[in-house]
């Protein structure tokens, strides 16, 4: 049941087919925490998407999928024009399937299996041939290169609305020490309940937060020099230095990549119905 308006989606977790696919284009649009009896792999077909869970944010970009085993709770945030792409496996049935959640690098035969996949009807069993195809994408799955998901959200009450506003906005320089002075707390207490409840110090932290937000932004098409500043780097150098050092890659590459993605999922796709983008279904 590919790109459909919420109101026409079945309810993944009442289907008969133990796989399910759902595939939705839109617009700018922000979920509410909500899970899945069924487990989900959720594939980021176009643009970018940041996957809030209750004690870790991650980022999808083109060519990236998350892996939300049943009961994860979950909310997702696209602001710009976004294609995602989800299967739905029925744990009865696919009992050996990740029970944590993570990030995976999508290669090309595991893509084109989940787009085989979406379509079809979630209202019967699989036949043989179905079920052939559904154990080499879990092959493909199984093998992708994951990890967790990048971001690791503190829990103090301190550290909170700093984590908040620093996902908001993200160029924000205010030191730890100027933290402190803000939520009621030293530096030097604030410092070391970073590492305690994150396993990064608040430079680290802050780092990886740029990063994850860059590279929501280049997924959307935003140019480099935007983004640096976006995130509050001095220069387009710095930013570029620093995405290479914990990427391995330029940003330019991911900008490349995310223009091939959307012009492969336009081909692949119809359009929307109408109403498919005022409503889009919870992924």
């Amino acid at each position: 049941m590919p790109i459909s308006p919420r109101h026409a989606v079945i309810d993944p977790d009442q289907a008969l087919c133990p796989v399910i696919g759902l595939g939705v284009d839109g617009h700018a649009h922000v979920s509410g925490w909500h899970s899945h009896r069924r487990g989900q792999l959720l594939f980021q077909a176009r643009g970018s998407m940041t996957l809030y869970l209750a004690d870790r944010v991650g980022e999808l970009a083109p060519l990236q999928a998350a892996w939300l085993p049943g009961g994860c709770t979950h909310r997702a945030t696209m602001s710009g024009g976004y294609a995602f792409r989800s299967l739905y496996f029925d744990p009865q049935a696919y009992p050996d399937l990740p029970t944590q959640p993570r990030v995976l690098d999508v290669n090309p035969l595991l893509r084109e299996l989940i787009l085989r996949v979406v379509p079809w009807p979630g209202d019967g069993p699989l036949d043989a041939a179905r079920a052939r195809i559904v154990d080499t994408l879990l092959d493909e799955f199984a093998a992708s290169p994951s990890r967790p998901m990048p971001l690791p959200m503190p829990s103090d009450r301190r550290l909170r609305p700093i984590a908040a506003e620093l996902l908001k906005n993200p160029a924000c320089g205010l030191s730890i020490e100027e933290w402190g002075s803000r939520v009621g707390a030293s530096g030097r207490t604030l410092a070391r309940l970073f590492i305690a409840e994150t396993g990064l110090s608040f430079t680290r932290w802050r780092t990886q937060c740029r990063l994850l937000l860059a590279r929501a932004r280049l997924a959307e098409g935003a140019s480099v020099t935007t983004v640096a500043h976006a995130m509050g780097y001095a220069s387009d150098s710095a930013f570029i230095a620093m995405h290479r050092r914990v990427y391995g890659e330029p940003p330019a590459r991911l900008l490349r990549q995310s223009a091939e993605m959307a012009e492969a999922t336009a081909a692949d796709a119809p359009r929307n119905p109408p109403g498919a983008q005022d409503e889009p279904y919870c992924p």
